[in-house]
């Protein structure tokens, strides 16, 4: 017997799941948010809270972000902790050091001091960006299902991609075209993309790949507060909007009814929730494991394949002083070390750097891209990390080893290393730490709609819908956004009483 219902259930606290909730809750539906075991962007270690992973938004140029904080009514709060950067970001690798001004004038010159031989090239490559921005915005503006699935969702998306500088693959460009094969430039470009994107960063169309970088480049911005202060604002406004939050459940069954979800089982308890629908915010394996036969999503996946974990995002925290900070430091700095070798382990960097604490501190939020391989099959691959990406850090910062105070990763299972009292701290709350916790970057075998989509947001089961980073992976954040106003958008067009409400009385009422 199902003791309460909900007209929406959400399975995970993750960022796309949120939106998702709370844009429902906004427009009239009972939701639910279950946690399912999903941890906070911060923890907490020797009284110390630190992030999880480095966090720039990087959406704020992306019409459907506007879209989305303005109808959540978040629009002022967002802009008062928001401040866009200058320079966006800073590449450092061996015999260059890039900084990513916005002024077209100084990015010309800061590229006629670092690659005078392909200038000319590299400013057509930022043109493009800005030609593809002009393009691509109108269409993410529309009221489009991604990724467009029925016959009716793919005609209208054909007919707005129609006469694009891209093709429906999102190919047809290519910004590379006049640059060779191995030149630096390319690794300049590919480094803040391979940390944008939600996929592997091989598997980028053009359109993915030029998107990203234009997201670093020209919608970069410092948000107080980072990912934690938009996921508390968020839950924040589910709320506001009578909707309930029970981060610390999970559920571990979907209960069916004739081919149709019908309510969740929660874990412990066994109690039973009744829904409308179901929005699975964590991964489709671990969606496909709560129905009673996983079969349901075997046409699925021998259709388009079941995503596998390419690489592991790894986080380490290095505490130093303020002075120990070179000046001109960037916020976001990439280091590549070796551009000879793969882009990714120690060997390219992202490096976040925190503003001045009132005990004169800076916070290093350092994050590698680990092969998934070498970590299930290298023997002791994750033990000596700290040291490797120490390492690679040490190349941006001169002389880093006399001045480290403390460091910790989530990640590797290791205590935090306290330098300054010489001794180690063990965490309170272990069972959320180690390398089960990194977030993955999936591959995916069959690539959707512009090369930028991957799984459908309509799952095999009806009313058991998809909300996660794997529906619109290759626009990264900005793929979130639309991954959750497409969902919203099925959730309301399905209940015709709470589409004649908002369109009516409720209407005049907030008029």
């Amino acid at each position: 017997m199902r003791s309460r219902y909900f007209d929406v259930v959400v399975l995970g606290r993750g960022f796309e799941g949120l939106l998702c909730a709370a844009l429902l809750a906004k427009r009239g539906f009972r939701v639910l948010v279950l946690g399912q075991g999903e941890l906070e962007p911060t923890y907490e270690i020797g009284g110390r809270r630190f992030p999880r992973g480095p966090h720039t938004f990087l959406a704020a140029h992306s019409p459907a972000a506007r879209k989305v904080l303005a109808e959540l009514a978040l629009n002022q709060l967002f802009r008062r902790r928001a401040e866009q950067m200058d320079p966006s970001f800073q590449v450092a690798m061996p015999g260059h050091r890039f900084d990513a001004v916005l002024d077209l004038p100084l990015l010309e010159r800061e590229l006629e001091r670092e690659f005078p031989s392909v200038k000319r090239a590299a400013l057509e490559f930022h043109r493009v960006v800005e030609r593809l921005a002009l393009d691509f915005d109108p269409l993410v503006e529309r009221s489009m299902q991604w990724p467009p699935e029925t016959f009716f969702e793919r005609r209208e998306f054909a007919r707005a991609t129609a006469h694009r500088v891209f093709d429906r693959k999102g190919d047809g460009l290519n910004p590379f075209s006049e640059l060779p094969s191995e030149h630096p430039f390319r690794r300049l470009v590919g480094a803040p993309v391979a940390f944008a994107a939600n996929m592997d960063a091989s598997q980028l169309s053009s359109l993915a790949m030029v998107r990203l970088y234009g997201a670093w480049w020209q919608g970069a911005v410092k948000l107080r507060g980072g990912l934690s202060w938009l996921s508390g604002a968020l839950a924040e406004k589910i709320t506001t909007y009578s909707g309930e939050l029970r981060f610390g459940e999970r559920a571990d069954a979907i209960l069916l009814r004739r081919g149709a979800a019908v309510g969740v089982r929660i874990a412990g308890t066994a109690e039973e929730i009744g829904c409308g629908h179901i929005v699975g915010s964590v991964g489709v394996r671990r969606l496909a494991a709560l129905l009673p036969d996983r079969a349901a999503f075997g046409e699925l996946f021998e259709r388009m394949g079941e995503p596998r974990p390419r690489f592991l995002r790894y986080t380490l925290n290095v505490e130093v002083p303020s002075e120990a900070v070179p000046p001109g430091m960037g916020r976001d700095v990439f280091a590549v070390r070796d551009p000879s070798r793969p882009a990714h382990a120690e060997n390219l960097l992202r490096i976040q750097v925190s503003p001045e604490r009132e005990s004169g501190e800076r916070l290093l939020t350092v994050q590698a891209l680990l092969p998934r391989r070498g970590v299930e099959e290298v023997d002791r691959y994750i033990d000596g990390l700290r040291e490797r990406v120490l390492g690679t850090l040490g190349d941006v910062i001169p002389f880093l080893g006399n001045h480290i105070l403390s460091v910790d990763s989530p990640h590797d299972g290791r205590d935090l290393q306290d330098f300054r009292k010489r001794g180690s701290i063990a965490a309170a709350r272990p069972w959320e730490r180690g390398p089960t916790t990194m977030e993955p970057v999936f591959g995916f075998p069959v690539r959707g709609a512009l090369g930028v989509c991957a799984m459908p947001v309509r799952t095999p089961v009806k009313r058991l819908l998809l909300c996660n980073r794997q529906v619109v992976p290759g626009l990264g954040e900005e793929g979130a956004f639309l991954a959750a106003i497409s969902v919203a958008r099925l959730v309301a067009r399905s209940d015709g009483r709470k589409e004649w409400m908002r369109r009516g009385l409720w209407t005049k009422m907030e008029v």
